[in-house]
């Protein structure tokens, strides 16, 4: 039997949140694409400086299957600071393509070690409302044993990726019908080439440098492929928030980009860069995020990866006259729409089977 990742999740520093667990406890639904009988979960406190304290820790798929998950053969456990690790292997009987339902008891009230999510495809809060950002902590992945090796998919950006809004219905569908499993190494504020460095009151959330962290993913995920969609923040943040001499110019972006190609290429892993999206009309707080020159600098940009391999041309279904067209808008002017994230799934795994990399 092979130890398979069916979920991961990024999680950063959302220092700035004081009450993400009020209640003391948190119900998370997950698709798992595989049948197994064993399964154990990632517990995550890598940005606090207190133990997480877990009281209890229950998994099922119906509630007559309820499995306590331990620690060390504990039942009540903590996650010391800073640290990453994995539970005890726990016997459950798990059907594919089914919901793994876990609920986490924990007197810390305070979490800031965390991830996000929007959509409601592939994880799922108690609180389902579509344009609210759900926040969860403690598991930030799962894995069951294997009868076989699968094909691991990894998608990597900022907010975009991080949302869910195509990258959870696309990883649904990769999952239970292609048999691919994925992971979301999305952080939203993410910047490509500089780490967060903004007065906005999320700039401890926005992580070090995509251009840094790629290395970990390749090294922690080790994925077949990657699907990448960063950059947008790099010509965003500066100005609005951020030092105006933090803009880029676009060979750094592209070169930046090339180089990740061919670090994927060093591991056979292949590379799926997509076209940098339009943010014309976004504001934050009352300060204009984009302007002719950074519209200019993303024509540029897109053009010069326009001639990469592989490449998947996301801005021209998009965009509409340097904009965002209204189906795929959220309503901010840059992050995608519930529905239109699921079209933007379809053109993407359409363009994977065109590559035939599916």
């Amino acid at each position: 039997m092979i130890a398979t990742t069916t979920w991961q999740h990024t999680f950063t520093n959302y220092q700035n949140i004081d009450n993400i667990n009020l209640s003391g406890q948190q119900h998370l639904e997950i698709i798992q694409p595989l049948a197994t009988n064993r399964i154990r979960l990632q517990l995550n406190n890598l940005y606090d400086e207190i133990p997480l304290e877990i009281s209890k820790l229950e998994i099922y798929a119906h509630p007559d299957t309820k499995k306590v998950v331990t620690l060390h053969g504990l039942k009540h456990f903590s996650i010391e600071p800073r640290l990453v690790e994995w539970s005890d292997w726990i016997d459950i009987s798990l059907p594919a393509q089914g919901k793994l339902i876990i609920d986490l008891f924990s007197p810390n009230k305070t979490v800031h070690t965390a991830g996000l999510t929007i959509s409601n495809d592939l994880i799922q809060t108690t609180q389902t409302y579509p344009n609210i950002p759900k926040y969860f902590f403690g598991i930030s992945g799962i894995q069951v044993m294997a009868d076989q090796v699968y094909k691991k998919i990894a998608f990597f950006g900022d907010s975009l990726t991080n949302q869910g809004n195509f990258s959870a219905p696309l990883a649904v569908d990769l999952e239970n019908n292609y048999n691919i499993m994925t992971a979301n190494y999305g952080i939203s504020g993410n910047r490509l080439l500089r780490p967060g460095h903004s007065t906005s009151q999320w700039s401890a959330s926005f992580g070090e440098a995509g251009f840094t962290r790629f290395d970990h993913m390749l090294a922690d995920y080790q994925p077949n492929l990657v699907i990448f969609m960063e950059g947008i923040n790099d010509l965003l943040h500066p100005g609005t928030g951020s030092p105006m001499d933090e803009l880029p110019s676009a060979a750094a972006i592209v070169n930046a980009v090339r180089i990740l190609k061919a670090k994927c290429r060093e591991h056979e892993i292949k590379f799926i860069p997509m076209t940098i999206t339009p943010a014309e009309g976004s504001i934050d707080g009352d300060i204009a995020g984009w302007n002719p020159k950074k519209e200019a600098l993303r024509q540029e940009i897109n053009q010069e990866l326009l001639k990469l391999p592989h490449i998947i041309d996301l801005d021209d279904l998009v965009s509409h006259n340097v904009r965002l067209k209204p189906q795929f808008d959220c309503g901010d002017h840059v992050h995608f729409s519930a529905n239109g994230g699921k079209i933007i799934a379809k053109y993407i795994k359409d363009q994977l089977l065109r590559k035939k990399m599916l």
